[in-house]
């Protein structure tokens, strides 16, 4: 999460570790992850605050300070690490405790000590493993990746769960996921902001839902602020949520069922909302087999897979339809592409023909429904390359082996 930059409490906060009796100034605050799955509060952030009297700061300034030595970085946070998980683990909150943990400490600390503090504090509070998620926070690292993933790999096998924070932003890049395998990946702030206003970066959230799927993690989007927030937060599969529309980070753990009914509700809206969309999707592949099945008749002999387009397209009027294609069923394109330009009426393009489309993902396994159960099928909606806008594509078996795609702009 981001703060406002106060270089003035810096030396504050470093007076506070070495004054006798001020290292009760620097306290750890807990902000609650909720569970879109179960509803429940999944895991507590503890985040760092100097608390004098009724006035608490944030100490991100403080860990963000490029001025400040490793050394005393450490010794701040070390404070901090020991008394959340003592608090924690003398709590009886179920759930996680999310730590967060730079790179470049777990690097330095290990390769010079051969320990990891962490795992030290477990067993001397008698906390769980299982219980603990090592967030590896963004940050530039230069040290070896590999060597890295080897020291993340302890905690991993001593049973903690591995999240990385900031996926899609600054440092965190693919190369730091593909070797320290996370169970959670947190997505950027700034991002589901730009999300909610320009599709293409909410392709790109959706991307990394699919990266998370694919390497078996979760995703948790944090900053969640707004109701909308956390609609798009659903709609991009996340499975955890963060923000202040939940809390602010606070001294006290939350009850786990805190936000039940603000959960329950806003998940009831996802669903019903998607429950029409895809049900208005189901009737318009219904209409849409119903119309080739007219528009195409009994069987037909292709000389030409252009000729035989051509005499579809007067049909074609008024249904939508911006591209309509044909292929075999080995994704070879056996005709140009047709599609309606900016005057409204059809042109061609003759360049896309031998052109072999069989290398995408869904391709494969759409022909074989397709011949399987002898009805076109509608896909889900993305965001055309060439228009820029979101459509469907329809694809239809002819009775002649061939294949038509007709690309939809509801």
């Amino acid at each position: 999460m981001s703060f406002v930059h106060n270089n003035e409490n810096q030396p504050n906060i470093l007076r506070a570790t070495t004054r006798p009796g001020m290292k009760r100034e620097i306290m750890p605050y807990f902000q609650p992850i909720v569970s879109l799955q179960t509803l429940q509060i999944y895991g507590y952030e503890a985040l760092g605050r100097m608390v004098q009297g009724n006035e608490q700061k944030s100490l991100g300034p403080f860990f963000e300070d490029g001025t400040v030595s490793l050394e005393d970085h450490l010794r701040i946070d070390r404070i901090l690490r020991e008394k959340a998980i003592r608090t924690f683990a003398a709590s009886d909150q179920s759930g996680c405790l999310f730590i967060n943990i730079k790179p470049s400490w777990i690097y330095s600390q290990y390769n010079g000590k051969g320990s990891l503090y962490t795992l030290e504090l477990l067993k001397q509070h008698k906390l769980s493993p299982v219980r603990l998620v090592i967030e590896i926070t963004e940050e530039e690292f230069s040290g070896d990746l590999e060597r890295l993933a080897d020291i993340v790999k302890l905690y991993r096998d001593a049973g903690c769960i591995i999240a990385v924070d900031d996926v899609g932003s600054g440092f965190s890049n693919l190369d730091r996921i593909a070797l320290i395998q996370p169970r959670i990946m947190k997505m950027d702030l700034n991002m589901l902001k730009k999300a909610s206003v320009h599709d293409g970066y909410k392709a790109l959230l959706r991307s990394f839902s699919a990266i998370a799927t694919q390497i078996g993690a979760s995703l948790l989007v944090e900053g969640i602020e707004t109701k909308a927030d956390l609609q798009l937060a659903l709609e991009i599969g996340a499975r955890y949520a963060q923000g202040y529309l939940f809390s602010v980070a606070e001294a006290e753990l939350q009850p786990s069922n805190r936000y039940v009914e603000l959960l329950f509700q806003e998940i009831r809206r996802y669903h019903d909302r998607n429950y029409q969309k895809f049900e208005l999707l189901a009737r318009e592949e219904q209409a849409w087999n119903a119309k080739m099945e007219l528009i195409i008749g009994e069987s037909i002999g292709w000389v030409d897979a252009d000729e035989r387009i051509e005499q579809l397209l007067p049909l074609l009027a008024s249904s939508f339809c911006i591209r309509i294609y044909a292929c075999r069923d080995d994704g070879f394109q056996v005709s140009s592409n047709h599609f309606l330009n900016e005057e409204g009426s059809w042109s061609k393009d003759a360049s896309f023909r031998g052109t072999n489309w069989s290398w995408r993902p869904y391709f494969i396994p759409n022909i074989l429904n397709m011949k399987r159960y002898k009805r076109g099928t509608m896909s889900t909606g993305y965001v055309d390359l060439d228009s820029n806008r979101m459509i469907h594509t329809f694809s239809y078996p002819s009775r002649d082996g061939m294949y038509l795609f007709l690309d939809l702009a509801f």
